[in-house]
């Protein structure tokens, strides 16, 4: 089987792969990982077939109440098809089962089961808890941001048209949190119980910190944006291949630090880091810092920018050496000042991955 050919329906319709998403074992697992290893680019279809078979299994569960035309309409289908529910049959009874799916959507049911499942997040973590806890839903209907203090002692600004849902009480080893639209968090630091944030396509972990998290559920992108602290980011289809029984941790995810944002992309399914636009001066000591210099050697200014901003500088030092800085630098943004620096040393640099790597050929 040439599953590098394969498009999404195709791994919808396939009975191995199916068989992977509903019932994994350590062969499939094995299988696909290195499928996915050597054909990076299907990693998009794969999430997306994934989530079509995880969706149309749950429909096959769901009761639904409508009106004769539908159920006739579920008649022709059912008359027209030969379902097989057996293990080696599943791509094939998916697939009539995603026949039927399209057949509804003329009807509207799918939208308004979309609907319906965004109003209540779309998310499902706590609603897998059965202990009857109660919960709370905050909603910003005003043009102005909205404060929600929590029960321990975080606080969270709501932009307009954001809202959250959250447990009364918060468990005893953690703190989660839904999330739809953008929000500041400022959250108590507490090591024993992390503070999780659901989002239609992110989950963000964090100790204690103070973050933005802006998840528009009519854009396709996700913003954490962090302004002190860290917190590890994981998108939710990434966090479903991660075998039961493994806690979300910093291993999981990719590690956001200030005057760094992690953006998730659902058109190829890709989560990165980046510096921000405009980065700034993390501490009111180094605020009051000021980037005059006279004879400074190229590493002393980058030690001081790697301080003032938190941003990684990668460069050959024993290659720049001889490279001094003279000038005033101080009313400058972060990418402002090494622009001049590079017009006084001959320097070129690049940001990759959430840090500033130099290159040229040195001063003599």
């Amino acid at each position: 089987m040439n599953y590098s050919e394969f498009d999404t329906i195709d791994f919808v319709k396939d009975d191995f792969f199916c068989r992977w998403v509903q019932n994994p074992d350590q062969h499939t697992n094995e299988f696909w990982q290195d499928f996915l290893q050597e054909n990076p680019e299907k990693k998009a279809m794969i999430m997306e077939a994934k989530s079509m078979i995880k969706t149309l299994a749950s429909i096959q569960n769901t009761s639904i109440d409508e009106d004769a035309s539908v159920a006739k309409i579920w008649q022709g289908v059912e008359s027209e098809m030969e379902v097989s529910e057996t293990p080696n049959n599943w791509g094939r009874y998916l697939w009539q089962l995603a026949a039927s799916v399209t057949l509804l959507i003329g009807l509207g049911w799918w939208m308004n089961y979309q609907k319906e499942a965004d109003k209540i997040f779309d998310i499902p973590q706590l609603s897998a808890r059965n202990d009857g806890a109660e919960f709370v839903e905050k909603e910003n209907t005003a043009d102005q941001p909205m404060h929600v203090m929590m029960t321990d002692g975080s606080e969270i600004v709501l932009e307009k048209n954001a809202r959250i849902r959250y447990p009364k009480v918060f468990e005893a080893d953690k703190r989660e949190v839904f999330l739809v639209g953008e929000a500041f968090f400022e959250v108590t630091k507490n090591p024993k119980r992390p503070f999780l944030i659901y989002t239609k396509k992110l989950i963000t972990r964090v100790l204690g910190t103070s973050f933005t998290i802006k998840a528009n559920p009519e854009t396709e992108e996700e913003r954490v944006v962090v302004k002190t602290g860290r917190v590890s980011v994981v998108s939710q289809l990434e966090s479903k291949t991660v075998e039961k029984g493994v806690h979300f941790s910093e291993a999981n995810g990719i590690v956001v630090t200030p005057n760094q944002e992690a953006i998730y992309l659902s058109s190829n399914a890709k989560l990165m880091k980046k510096i921000v636009t405009t980065p700034t001066i993390l501490t009111t000591a180094l605020q009051k810092q000021v980037f005059i210099y006279k004879n400074a050697s190229l590493a002393k200014v980058f030690v001081d920018l790697e301080k003032a901003y938190g941003i990684k500088i990668i460069y050959d030092e024993n290659l720049f050496e001889e490279c001094t800085i003279n000038g005033n630098l101080s009313d400058e943004t972060m990418f402002d000042k090494l622009n001049s620096i590079a017009k006084i040393t001959g320097i070129d640099y690049q940001v990759v991955d959430a840090q500033i790597i130099v290159s040229g050929k040195g001063c003599e």
